[in-house]
């Protein structure tokens, strides 16, 4: 009888086990399906005003047939100036991204100036010019197209299958993508900080299409506010601790 009712109490676990998972994979399947064209009307153009996603930027004509389009902004209590050279700073064995490390060390992605995301503006990396790259991780890099202090920084890619480089808006291109940096002053104090994505990336199969245009760029989203808000905190946390400093001083 003990042996029986054993039996019965694991046979109860296994099944509310079997029920857990079967909940957590609907919910996976049904998020990676459903949310993701649910929220892209919202998440494309997260904090963007109507007339910024309306605008042509800088960078747009690289891409010309973008399947994807977003645009994101954010505004910030700080100048133009410190925004930027956060900005500026940003990258795979640089400054980071301003938010999430853990995600950058769990895919290998980080290996950070500080360590961690920065929360400095850091002198030696503030020499950024065309031609140089700033990477995302080991694998994946892109072109500094344009950089106008304390105003844009245009990032590109277009690479064939066999990862060359060519012309920006060349047919033949597999990986084809725009990012611009926009910042513009309100005030001497205020700035407003805009990401604008452009991707025409080309894949050899549909679930490779679906995978890039759906879960991942949901996620893609997710990082990109979580590094507009990272960027706007630093950069209020630094104004802070310099008004602070000067109030000391005198």
């Amino acid at each position: 009888m003990v042996a029986t009712s054993i039996l019965g109490v694991v046979g109860a676990v296994i099944t509310w086990i079997g029920i857990v998972l079967g909940v957590v994979i609907a919910a996976f399947v049904v998020g990676c399906i459903a949310v993701p064209p649910l929220t892209r009307s919202f998440t494309d153009r997260w904090g963007a005003t109507d007339d910024e996603v309306r605008a042509t930027m800088t960078g747009d004509e690289l891409v010309p047939n973008a399947h994807s389009t977003s645009t994101r902004a954010i505004t910030i209590d700080a100048p133009a100036e410190t925004v930027f050279s956060l900005v500026t700073q940003m990258g795979y064995k640089r400054a980071g991204w301003a938010g999430w490390d853990w995600f950058y060390n769990l895919t290998g992605s980080s290996d950070f100036v500080d360590g961690h995301y920065s929360r400095r503006i850091v002198p030696e990396l503030q020499d950024l010019k065309v031609g140089d790259t700033i990477a995302i991780n080991a694998m994946v890099e892109y072109d500094v197209v344009k950089i106008e202090r304390p105003f844009e920084l245009l990032l590109a890619v277009s690479r064939n299958a066999d990862r060359d480089r060519l012309a920006y808006g060349d047919p033949a291109a597999v990986n084809s993508q725009t990012w611009l940096w926009r910042v513009q002053p309100i005030d001497e104090g205020t700035s407003r900080l805009i990401l604008r994505q452009r991707s025409g990336d080309v894949f050899e199969s549909g679930f490779l299409t679906w995978l890039f245009d759906k879960p991942l760029d949901f996620g893609g989203s997710l990082f990109a506010h979580k590094t507009l808000v990272g960027v706007k905190r630093i950069a209020e946390d630094l104004g802070s601790a310099g008004h602070a400093q000067g109030l000391a001083s005198n």
